[in-house]
C-alpha cells in the first residue's frame, strides 16, 4: 500500500487547480459558458490567463473538471459514507443530498445543462467522466443487494441509469422551478414517496406511516 505523503509542490498545484475550479464555477453561474472568458477565470482565480492552460486543455475542458469536482466527488463520498446502510435509508439518503446540492449549486447546473444539451462532445465527456462512474457505484451496490436476497433480479445495466437519471432529472427540476415542479411537496414527501416507489415500484408495499424515511434509522440510531 502506498503511503507516499504529497510533496509541496503538489499541494501546491491542487490547491491552485481548486482555486481556479472555484473560480471558473463562479464566472460560469454568473455570465453562463458561452460568454464566460478564461481571462475573467484567470482574473477572478488571481493568475496569469496563460496559467489556465498549465492546468486544463480549453474551456470545455475546465466545465467538464467543474462538473467532476462538484458533482462526482461529493456524489463518490456521499455513496461512500453510506456504504453500510440499508436499502431504504440508502436511497433516501442520496435523495435528500441531490435536492440539497442542486439547490446549493443552482446557477452553475443551469449553465451545465444548457451546454450538455447542445454539445454532443461535451455530451460524451459528460457521460463517460461523470456519469459512467456512478452508474458503476450504483451497479455495485444494486448487485450486492441482488445477492444477499434483497432485491430482485433484475437488468442493472437498465435499472441503475433509470434510477440516476430519473434523480438528477427531478431534483434539477424541483430546485430549479420549484413553483411549478411539485410546488407544495415538501422535501420529506418527495424523498419518502420516490423512495417507495425505487424499491416497491407500484404495488403494496411495507407500510411506513405518514413520516418520511430517516436516514438515522439505516444507522441504527
Amino acid at each position: 500500500m502506498d503511503n507516499a505523503v504529497p510533496s509541496v509542490t503538489e499541494n501546491a498545484t491542487q490547491t491552485r487547480r481548486a482555486e481556479i475550479l472555484g473560480a471558473a464555477a463562479a464566472v460560469f453561474a454568473e455570465k453562463g459558458y458561452p460568454r464566460a472568458t478564461v481571462k475573467e477565470i484567470a482574473a477572478r482565480s488571481g493568475v496569469a490567463p496563460g496559467t489556465i492552460y498549465l492546468y486544463f486543455e480549453n474551456k470545455r475542458d475546465l466545465l467538464l473538471a467543474i462538473a467532476d469536482w462538484l458533482i462526482g466527488q461529493a456524489v463518490n463520498q456521499t455513496l461512500a459514507q453510506m456504504a453500510h446502510m440499508g436499502p431504504e435509508a440508502y436511497i433516501a439518503a442520496i435523495l435528500q443530498n441531490a435536492l440539497h446540492f442542486t439547490r446549493q449549486k443552482r446557477a452553475f447546473l443551469q449553465a451545465l445543462a444548457t451546454e450538455i444539451w447542445t454539445d454532443r462532445e461535451l455530451q460524451e465527456q459528460f457521460f463517460t467522466r461523470i456519469l459512467d462512474p456512478l452508474f458503476a457505484t450504483g451497479a455495485g451496490y444494486l448487485q450486492a443487494l441482488v445477492a444477499e436476497g434483497e432485491s430482485r433480479p433484475c437488468r442493472v445495466e437498465i435499472v441503475v441509469p433509470t434510477i440516476v437519471g430519473s434523480l438528477i432529472i427531478l431534483s434539477m427540476l424541483h430546485a430549479l422551478a420549484p413553483g411549478q415542479v411539485l410546488a407544495g411537496c415538501s422535501d420529506d414527501e418527495l424523498v419518502e414517496e420516490l423512495t417507495r416507489l425505487y424499491l416497491y415500484g407500484l404495488r403494496p408495499g411495507p407500510q411506513t406511516g405518514s413520516r418520511a424515511i430517516s436516514t438515522d434509522e439505516g444507522m441504527g440510531r
